[in-house]
């Protein structure tokens, strides 16, 4: 009997599997088999409107191959698969072919696309060794000198901007954060360790600083008290406490004042923000299915 059970459970595992095979092959399309590129490009175009990208930037490529051509709207699709499915350096290489066939017409918002992938990977120093042409480019050039904020801009470069009002943005924002006084992490550390806090007043933090002040001081009184009344592990418990709390007074002073500074730069890039060409314009929404 038992047996017997075993050989239907083995028949039925393999009918199973054998449903499951041919369920797989019946779901493949005569578009996905078929070497006919109009097929093919008419079976990624589906994939493609119903949000399979992956799916979609394969049969694009497989339309390619099969039709020999660098079809330029065909390769800005599969630029546009990879985009949003967030493999923003594939999307770069499939833009930046058609930067490279030089007579399409979709040469310059293609350059627009690789300058936001790139801003997307926030790879600044490609930005900025992105030869710009135009107002939109521009902006993630001088978007990727604020992100990089050793990196000085001469002004006569605003004078390329052709749009007054944006030329005065920006020309606004460079002149603030010409202006722009940082502070020195280790000054601020080193007057932490004279007077512990002192370091946070440098960056108008007078609260965290009679806080960082108090602790210390607290803590060194108890050790001062328990070593005058003879509780040596008291002591030396609360010394502990103490030498933790003047070191982090000190170490806080220093990352308090590296992100006070990165504060200030970040003030001006969020401003800078409102003016991306490609927020206010998605390059990609005329490519999706209404």
């Amino acid at each position: 009997m038992i047996r017997f059970i075993a050989m239907i459970s083995e028949k039925t595992g393999k009918l199973l599997f054998t449903a499951i095979i041919l369920g797989l092959f019946c779901q493949l399309s005569a578009s996905e088999l078929s070497t006919d590129s109009r097929k093919v490009l008419e079976f990624a175009d589906h994939l493609f409107n119903t949000e399979d990208y992956l799916r979609s930037a394969i049969e694009y490529e497989r339309f390619l191959f099969l039709s020999n051509s660098d079809n330029d709207t065909i390769l800005f699709k599969i630029g546009l698969c990879h985009q949003f499915r967030e493999r923003y350096d594939y999307a770069i290489q499939s833009f930046s072919r058609i930067i490279n066939l030089e007579t399409s017409e979709l040469i310059n918002i293609s350059r627009i696309a690789v300058l936001h992938n790139h801003y997307m990977l926030q790879d600044w120093t490609a930005i900025q060794g992105f030869d710009f042409q135009n107002d939109a480019e521009f902006y993630f050039y001088y978007l990727a000198c604020l992100h990089r904020d050793s990196v000085s801009v001469n002004f006569n470069e605003f004078n390329n901007i052709s749009d007054d009002s944006l030329r005065s943005v920006f020309l606004n924002i460079e002149h603030s954060r010409s202006h722009i006084k940082q502070k020195s992490p280790v000054v601020s550390s080193l007057l932490s360790a004279v007077i512990p806090g002192l370091g946070k007043t440098t960056i108008k933090r007078p609260g965290d600083a009679l806080f960082s002040f108090g602790m210390t001081g607290f803590a060194g009184l108890v050790t001062w008290q328990a070593f005058k009344a003879n509780l040596l592990i008291t002591g030396i418990i609360s010394s502990g406490i103490t030498l933790s709390f003047y070191l982090g007074t000190i170490y806080g002073s220093y990352i308090a004042t590296v992100l006070y500074n990165e504060s200030l730069n970040d003030e001006l890039i969020e401003h800078l923000e409102q003016y991306n060409p490609v927020s206010e314009n998605p390059y990609w929404l005329p490519w999706l299915k209404k």
